[in-house]
């Protein structure tokens, strides 16, 4: 992928944040997992005789999902040819050049169907580096941090060409293979040459190239990558050198700067926009972080083992010649992420950036993989929900696949492209009245959150050869039949409850009838065991879910308190899963003491997704002990069924724009 992504994406599987682990679901909480297993069928549940004494109930109050706001009627966009003249001021407020002066003495861009179409030569592109000079010294040496620029241009530049900037900022730049291959543009550098865009390569906080250290998502790193955009809007504030150490002035920015990327890299443009930072028009963030605490080992007070903790991604993301002076700066990351009770303090209340979303001026444009297994579909959805209900500027592609971007929907690099034209050149091509939420529905009766894995080799049923390199996600693969929906915004629902019972031979089942069973017999599963599967009969008509699945558990313990964790599956492939720990039943800011026997309530929230249940297949959900690093886990966890359900969010009719197939 050294020139572009219509034909073909090959991306090597990185450790940590930005890649991946391992191409099957992995979540070492406990030895007891299920990793797309068939669910376990438990015969011997003990049954037990009610609590006669249950707990009286207590608010539950939690950091949850934000709420949705009811999407008013979205117009339908004709097809998108130029609708009128091209905009004056960008939503930041700095004006755009008129397109015809961008090339002085030649013609400018072409727009087709409201997009900027390649339109420069094909020949080799200016390349340059850069140091932007911050008011930071992170790594205490008395030095101001330098943030390195690595600039690839067109070579009409030197013919004083100006151009827009899109800049793709990262942790992981020391790999030299990933600036181009690993997690390249998405439509290619070549392309955006082309097109008319200068490309800017740059290193994260103490990274690669860069000076100062690694600080995760706090403000040192959102105001480093700011001011990267303040240098190349040509803020007299911040300065950029040479390797000399020369003044260096960016004369060729128009001033309209947009940021992309993948994982870490999505993180950090976000990051960017919240800052409110002037020029940063657009951001286009997949499978990005939105609150460091619902990534690195932590979800809803559970330690998780599928993901790098933070300060040990800080240290091996460190580059190798500054170690050893960032170990002050570890040891403060080690002493601030509270390892002892995982609670959510405020040193994770600083990285959280959708505190800050109400300074985000940039356009929006969000995509996650319903089956990504490193960062959870949760950090995406959240950030849509934020931006959607204060009204900015905001899409989401939610594809079925893994930890990347859906570079196989020839849609998606369309909207890139309608995006950039938009915001960075001021092409007035209706995207803003465009619908807020994508969709791919996977090809038959397969389940989004758990695809079968196609055989890498095997191209004759892809849109593209995506699958074939070696290096690149089987996940990606695309079997005959995909569709994608355009929706105005992501579906009303109703939370339906379906109630956990027993029947009269102790059978469990999962019905949204609440007589149909008993509720009268508790469930006891010990340290690492589980409540065995309750499940629906099979279902008579298609039903929609979309958003977050919550188990509201009323449960006991005996020597000891575990985190709990529960799965939700269809015809026994797993779709949805989610942990908590009991002992933030109030809320994830402080521990609460949990009393040997004694009953407490408890709402456990599943990753976010988007799937239809077809008529005749079955849903079933069991829950399970999970390992805690200082308790280990209870002897004996009793579930009280009168006061324990699992809350589905029910799509009620669904609004959909547009329906493609995608091969």
């Amino acid at each position: 992928m050294k020139s572009s992504r219509f034909i073909l994406c090959a991306m090597a599987l990185l450790a940590a944040c930005d890649g991946s682990s391992s191409n099957k679901p992995n979540d070492n909480v406990s030895d007891n997992t299920f990793d797309g297993k068939a669910v376990p069928v438990v015969t011997d549940n003990t049954i037990l005789e009610p609590n006669p004494t249950p707990a009286p109930a207590v608010e539950v109050k939690l950091e949850s999902q934000l709420p949705i706001v009811p999407a008013t009627t979205v117009p339908i966009p004709t097809p998108l040819p130029e609708i009128g003249k091209q905009f004056e001021t960008s939503p930041t407020g700095i004006a755009y050049p008129k397109l015809a002066t961008l090339y002085p003495g030649r013609n400018g861009p072409v727009v087709e169907d409201g997009m900027i179409l390649p339109w420069l030569s094909k020949r080799a592109p200016l390349k340059s580096a850069v140091k932007v000079l911050t008011d930071m010294d992170t790594d205490g040496d008395g030095q101001k941090d330098k943030i390195a620029l690595r600039i690839v241009q067109p070579a009409e530049v030197t013919e004083g060409l100006k151009t827009p900037v899109i800049v793709r900022p990262s942790i992981y730049y020391e790999d030299s293979t990933y600036e181009t291959d690993s997690r390249g543009p998405f439509l290619g550098e070549a392309q955006y040459l082309r097109m008319g865009f200068t490309i800017v390569y740059a290193d994260s906080l103490g990274s690669n190239q860069s000076d100062g250290c690694p600080s995760i998502m706090d403000g040192t790193e959102r105001e480093a990558m700011a001011d990267v955009v303040r240098w190349l809007v040509n803020d007299p504030n911040v300065k950029g050198m040479d390797a000399s150490g020369r003044a260096i002035l960016a004369p060729w920015s128009t001033g309209h700067v947009a940021m992309e990327g993948v994982s870490y890299g999505a993180t950090l443009a976000t990051m960017a926009a919240a800052t409110g930072v002037a020029g940063l028009e657009a951001i286009v963030p997949v499978a990005g972080i939105s609150n460091a605490y619902d990534y690195f080992q932590r979800y809803n007070g559970v330690q998780i083992g599928d993901v790098v903790d933070l300060n040990g991604y800080a240290g091996e993301y460190t580059s190798a010649i500054r170690k050893t002076a960032c170990s002050a700066n570890k040891k403060k990351l080690d002493q601030g992420v509270d390892d002892l009770t995982f609670a959510y303090n405020d040193f994770w209340k600083e990285r959280n950036t959708l505190l800050l979303v109400n300074n985000i001026k940039a356009a929006t444009l969000i995509a996650h993989g319903q089956s990504d297994n490193n960062v959870k579909t949760k950090n995406s959805v959240q950030l849509y929900d934020t931006l959607f209900e204060m009204k900015k500027p905001v899409q989401l592609w939610l594809h079925s696949r893994d930890h990347d971007d859906p570079a196989w929907q020839k849609e998606w690099q369309k909207q890139i492209l309608l995006w950039y034209s938009r915001y960075l050149f001021g092409v007035n091509n209706g995207v803003e009245k465009q619908d807020t939420y994508v969709r791919e529905i996977p090809a038959g009766d397969l389940i989004a959150g758990n695809l079968i894995m196609p055989d890498r080799d095997d191209t004759s049923d892809t849109l593209i050869a995506h699958c074939s390199a070696s290096a690149h996600s089987p996940r990606d693969c695309i079997p005959a039949g995909e569709l994608l929906v355009k929706e105005p915004a992501w579906p009303k629902t109703d939370v339906v409850p379906y109630y956990l019972l027993r029947d009269s031979t102790a059978k469990l089942l999962l019905t949204v009838n609440a007589t149909e069973g008993n509720t009268k017999i508790p469930v006891r599963f010990n340290a690492y065991g589980n409540s065995g599967a309750f499940g629906t009969a099979p279902l008579e008509n298609a039903t929609r879910f979309a958003g977050t699945i919550r188990v509201k558990i009323n449960a006991s313990y005996l020597a000891g308190v575990p985190n709990l964790k529960a799965t939700l599956f269809i015809d026994g492939a797993r779709v949805t899963w989610g942990w908590a720990n009991p002992s933030f039943y109030k809320g994830l800011e402080k521990e609460e003491i949990i009393n040997e026997g004694e009953n407490y309530p408890l709402v456990l929230e599943m990753m976010p997704r988007d799937f239809t249940v077809l008529p005749g297949s079955k849903i079933s959900v069991f829950i399970e002990g999970a390992y805690h690093p200082r308790r280990g886990g209870a002897k004996e966890t009793t579930l009280d069924l009168s006061q324990t359900t699992l809350e589905m969010p029910v799509v009620k009719r669904a609004i959909p724009s547009t329906v493609m197939m995608l091969n």
